[in-house]
């Protein structure tokens, strides 16, 4: 009887310590929700965007800067002033952000909406866009009348001499517009920009700090329309980012489809190239959740899409901006 009991009991904990492993098991499978540091679509982009990257230089004597993905800054002597136009010398702080891909232009909320010659909306292929800050004991610097500093970026699609430079402002939205810049400069005395075959690089004047780029228009010699983008399935539709991306001769092209808040809302008018190949994106935040929506298409005349949101994680939506590039 004893030996029975003693089985059983062996029995008994068996059982008791597979149950608890079980559920042990079932438990640490279960991720815990992730916090979010911000509770809007700004907060996304200041959080996930590019990073300043911090460099010091003399103002008196000048000098260059590289980035990590290659950017180079070159200041020349004697350059810099502050508000009041007095010419600054000593220590100076400068910092910059280089954006080059499809998601480093999402991920920053700096897509390539343009406005051409003719003051129409149209958008840009880009060989880098990059932001230069200076700074002294954190009073912001200007360059000095009659000045520039040159920018040299890598090149991904070699020698093309519709690339001109272009200059960057702001939107309502954090985003920002382009406008080409016709300042003399170096190059043809028009352009302002040339191409250095070794290495593959562009190089630019910049008469002010702040954002500039190395683009060229996009050029469709075909049909072009208008999309509507459907945000009723959007779990916050007044603030959901729409961006529209493809790539042609290695240049990222990102077009924001600004939404001013309507279920439904509208590209600019007759400016998407109808047989173009295009991936929508849509990024929302709602109740501390993130969601994700993407879409590959052919662009087609007058076409109103919808969308299929899902709960993403920072980094799943990092995974899936990145096929992109």
């Amino acid at each position: 009887m004893n030996t029975l009991k003693n089985i059983f009991g062996i029995v008994l904990i068996i059982a008791f310590v597979i149950s608890s492993c079980s559920k042990n098991d079932d438990e640490s499978i279960i991720l815990p929700e992730e916090i979010l540091e911000y509770d809007d679509i700004l907060g996304f982009y200041e959080s996930n965007g590019v990073q300043k990257q911090n460099f010091t230089i003399d103002a008196t004597t000048g000098g260059s800067i590289t980035g990590e993905e290659g950017t180079k800054v070159i200041f020349p002597p004697n350059s810099l002033v502050d508000i009041d136009g007095n010419l600054i010398s000593g220590s100076v702080e400068v910092s910059i952000r280089e954006i080059f891909t499809a998601s480093q232009m999402i991920l920053s909320n700096k897509p390539t909406n343009a406005v051409n010659f003719s003051d129409e909306n149209t958008f840009l292929l880009s060989e880098g866009e990059t932001e230069v800050v200076v700074t002294q004991n954190g009073n912001s610097l200007n360059m000095a009348s009659g000045t520039f500093y040159q920018i040299q970026v890598p090149s991904a699609g070699g020698a093309d001499d519709d690339m001109l430079p272009f200059v960057g402002e702001a939107t309502n939205d954090g985003g920002i517009i382009w406008n080409a810049t016709r300042d003399v400069g170096i190059g043809n005395g028009t352009s302002g920009i040339v191409y250095n075959a070794a290495p593959s690089s562009y190089i630019y004047d910049v008469f002010d700090t702040g954002w500039s780029n190395c683009d060229k228009f996009y050029a469709y010699p075909g049909e072009k329309t208008t999309n509507y983008i459907n945000l009723t399935t959007s779990p916050n539709a007044p603030e959901t980012a729409v961006y529209l991306v493809f790539k042609e001769n290695n240049l990222p092209a990102v077009v924001k489809i600004f939404n001013e808040g309507t279920p439904i809302i509208q590209s600019y008018t007759d400016s998407l190239p109808v047989g173009l190949e295009v991936t929508y994106v849509l990024i929302t935040i709602e109740d501390n959740q993130q969601y994700l929506a993407t879409k590959s298409i052919v662009i087609s005349e007058e076409e109103e899409l919808s969308f299929t949101f899902e709960a993403k994680t920072t980094q799943e939506i990092l995974d899936a901006l990145t096929l992109l590039d």
